[in-house]
C-alpha cells in the first residue's frame, strides 16, 4: 500500500500540471506575506485559517451539491459507486485534514492577538467539523464500502446496477440476504450523510463568523 501511494505521488509530480499549480500558490502567498502590514507569523497564520475554511466548504459544496449529483444522473449505478468508493476514504480524509487545520490556525492566530476578538463559537464548530469528518473516516466509512461491495456483487449477479438515477430491485427485491445487506448499506451511508449535512451547516455558520469579522 506504502509502494502504490508512493508510486501515485511520483506518477501526480512527473505527469500532470498539479506540482506547477502548487508552486503557483506557493508564489502568491509568499508575494502577500511581504507586503507591509501586521506581523508576518499573525498574516500567515491567518492566511492558513481563512484559506483551510475556504477550501473545505468549497470541497464540500463541489462534492455534495454538484459532483455527487451530476454523476449519479449520468453514469451507471455500479459506475457510480466505483467513483465513490475511490473518492469517498480520500474526501473525508483531506477534509478532515483540512478542518483540523483551520481550528489550529485560528487558535494560533487568537494566541499571537492575545486572544483580542476570539470567537469561542467559531472554534467550536471547526472542532466539532473535525471531529465528525474524522468519525466518518475512520468508522463509518470502511464498513459502508465493504456492504456496498457486498451488494454490488449480488446485483452484478442478477444482471442489474446498469440503471441510471435509479435503483431497481428486480428479483433481488425477494431476497432476504440481499435486503439485509441493502437496510445496512443504507444505514451507514445515512449517517454519513447526515454528518455531511452537519458539517455543510457549520462550515456555512464559519464563514458568517469571518464575514463579521471583515465587518468590524
Amino acid at each position: 500500500m506504502a509502494q502504490k501511494s508512493k508510486n501515485a505521488l511520483l506518477r501526480i509530480a512527473t505527469k500532470t500540471t498539479q506540482p506547477f499549480h502548487v508552486a503557483l500558490a506557493v508564489l502568491v502567498v509568499a508575494a502577500w506575506l511581504t507586503r507591509a502590514g501586521s506581523s508576518a507569523s499573525v498574516r500567515g497564520w491567518r492566511a492558513l485559517y481563512v484559506g483551510a475554511v475556504a477550501t473545505h466548504l468549497g470541497a464540500q459544496i463541489w462534492m455534495t451539491l454538484i459532483s455527487g449529483i451530476v454523476l449519479y444522473f449520468s453514469l451507471p449505478r455500479h459506475e457510480f459507486g466505483r467513483v465513490q468508493t475511490v473518492l469517498f476514504p480520500v474526501y473525508y480524509a483531506f477534509n478532515s485534514l483540512v478542518s483540523l487545520l483551520a481550528a489550529l490556525a485560528y487558535f494560533r492566530t487568537q494566541c499571537l492577538t492575545r486572544f483580542e476578538h476570539t470567537s469561542w463559537v467559531q472554534l467550536a464548530l471547526l472542532l466539532v467539523v473535525f471531529s465528525i469528518e474524522a468519525y466518518v473516516r475512520l468508522v463509518l466509512v470502511r464498513p459502508m464500502l465493504r456492504a456496498k461491495h457486498v451488494k454490488t456483487q449480488m446485483e452484478e449477479a442478477a444482471g442489474g446496477g446498469q440503471e441510471v438515477g435509479s435503483l431497481v430491485l428486480g428479483e433481488l427485491a425477494h431476497c432476504p440476504r440481499y435486503l439485509r445487506v441493502l437496510k445496512t448499506f443504507r444505514a451507514y451511508h445515512s449517517s454519513i450523510a447526515m454528518g455531511t449535512m452537519i458539517t455543510l451547516g457549520c462550515s456555512f455558520y464559519s464563514t458568517m463568523i469571518i464575514v463579521d469579522s471583515m465587518c468590524h
